[in-house]
This record gives C-alpha cells, sequence and structure tokens, in this order.
C-alpha cells in the first residue's frame, strides 16, 4: 500500500532540465536593459525563486523594472526558449509506476501555468497529472507556499497522506508551511547541503529511491 496518496512535484529541476531555455532568456531580458551577462551561478540562483523576486536581487532595481524584466524574459521564452529542455533519466518511469499505484499527481511551480499545457504535451507527460498549479501573470508576487497551497486543494490532498517533492529550498520550505512532508531530490541537480539545511524528511538521489520512498 502507498505511504503517500498526493504527490506534488516541482517542475524545473525536478521533472526536467529547463536550464538552457530558462538562462538564454534571462540573458536575453538583462542584456535589453543594459545589464551585464552574470555567471552561471547567478543564472543558477534562478531557478525556484519568482522572477521577479530574483532580477531584483541581483540588479537592485525596483518593482517597475523587475515587471519589465519579467515580461522582457516571458517574450523570449514564450516564443521557443520554452521548448529547450528535456526530462530527466527515469522520470517519465518513476511517473507511470506512480500513477499505476492509484497516486493523484500535481505539479506546483513558479512557472506560469499557461505555459504547462504545451510543455507536457511536448515532453509527452500530460497523462500523468491530476492538477497543474503555476505562478499567474496576474501576480508577479506569487509564493511557493501559495501555490502548493492551491495545489492541494485542487487535489483535494489530505495533509498527513501528501509529499512535496522538490530540488531547492523553497519547495521544502513551501511543504512546511503547508504542514506536509517533502522530499528533495538531487537525480537532476545536486543541492544536498541546500536540500538537508532546509529540512527536507529526506533526499533521494535516484528516481527509483524516489518510488521506494513513496510506494
Amino acid at each position: 500500500m502507498p505511504k503517500f496518496d498526493f504527490i506534488v512535484f516541482d517542475f524545473d529541476g525536478t521533472i526536467a532540465d529547463t536550464r538552457r531555455g530558462i538562462f538564454d532568456s534571462i540573458i536575453y531580458a538583462l542584456t535589453s536593459y543594459g545589464y551585464k551577462v552574470p555567471g552561471e551561478d547567478v543564472l543558477n540562483s534562478f531557478l525556484g525563486p519568482p522572477l521577479f523576486e530574483s532580477f531584483q536581487k541581483l540588479t537592485s532595481c525596483d518593482d517597475k523594472r523587475a515587471e519589465e524584466l519579467t515580461a522582457k524574459y516571458r517574450e523570449l521564452y514564450r516564443d521557443n526558449a520554452m521548448y529547450r529542455l528535456s526530462l530527466f533519466d527515469g522520470v517519465e518511469e518513476m511517473l507511470r509506476k506512480m500513477k499505476e499505484a492509484g497516486l493523484k499527481i500535481a505539479i506546483a511551480s513558479s512557472k506560469p501555468e499557461s505555459f504547462f499545457e504545451k510543455l507536457l504535451e511536448h515532453l509527452g507527460i500530460t497523462q500523468y497529472f491530476d492538477v497543474v498549479c503555476g505562478a499567474s501573470f496576474d501576480d508577479i508576487h506569487n509564493t511557493k507556499q501559495a501555490i502548493i497551497a492551491r495545489a492541494m486543494e485542487e487535489l483535494g490532498a489530505e495533509k498527513d497522506k501528501t509529499l512535496m517533492v522538490g530540488d531547492r529550498v523553497f519547495d521544502i520550505d513551501g511543504a512546511k508551511q503547508n504542514g506536509i512532508k517533502s522530499a528533495g531530490v538531487v537525480f537532476g541537480f545536486d543541492y544536498t547541503e541546500e536540500l538537508v539545511t532546509a529540512g527536507a524528511d529526506f533526499i533521494v538521489k535516484k528516481t527509483k529511491d524516489l518510488l521506494k520512498e513513496v510506494l
């Protein structure tokens, strides 16, 4: 019998390697407004938190400029950069086995929700998700806590039967704020130290290890 009935996944860095499209779009936005191209460490810091916050932190700009940078980012991302991604090894098989076991699965991501239908179709994994919750273009201050809460509500999830799966501190913090357990995954990118410090209930190195924790 499964240990959890409801699984809520982050997307970027958890389900798929989306770095190329994201990095290209960040660089496009920054250079459009005269900012220098940052190094890879800085670009990596954009993976997880809302874009608005990341642009403000990097450039020390005001709200108006952060909104403009976010809009410029989405200009390139929406046109074609969004498709510059790939699933991590083993993810599709993992999702399939979870669905076969009767689990309800959601995505809770800071990525705009309007992108997901095309992205999941492009990756061939639409059928595995019961609920997809992302950020809204109308609210640039979406928090991971709020997005996870909405995903749980739409799933009809019970807290003690729900697991949040993500690769960054924002996912672990969001899980704690919603009173659910969390799994920090490092089968994409290795943020083990960050996830341990954040207090993930367990760390998984491979998709098959996550299945062992869930089923």
